[in-house]
């Protein structure tokens, strides 16, 4: 039996996950599916859930907390409920804005401010 609350949309993309409590706690992973509150991806480590980190996709970043981190394959199969969101300036950055507002309809996007802004 399937307990999701939320549809998840497959999805394929880089990420790099840092557990911001330890920064030197770092992981290059793939994403593999988003759904409205969150991300699911494949990383090469464990991080601990409850662990609030930072998952940046190209210039973009996503804040939020570790809910799932199981073995799967030769993976760990990681969860993350996004909080906050703050997208790039890049145009990789405005097609996944466009994901994110599809995927994640209740979540506030919000521009990083960036050098060229200020």
């Amino acid at each position: 039996m399937d307990r999701r609350i939320h549809e998840r949309h497959l999805a394929h993309f880089q990420v790099r996950l840092t557990d911001l409590a330890s920064p030197d706690v770092s992981a290059s992973g793939q994403g593999i599916d988003i759904s409205d509150s969150g991300i699911g991806v494949y990383l090469p480590l464990k991080f601990a859930p409850g662990s609030v980190v930072e998952l940046n996709i190209n210039d973009t970043s996503l804040f939020g907390v570790v809910t799932y981190s199981a073995p799967e394959r030769s993976f760990f199969r990681t969860g993350v409920e996004v909080w906050q969101v703050l997208i790039g300036r890049s145009e990789m950055a405005e097609l996944f804005k466009a994901i994110l507002q599809e995927a994640m309809p209740n979540q506030q996007l919000e521009y990083a401010d960036t050098p060229q802004s200020r």
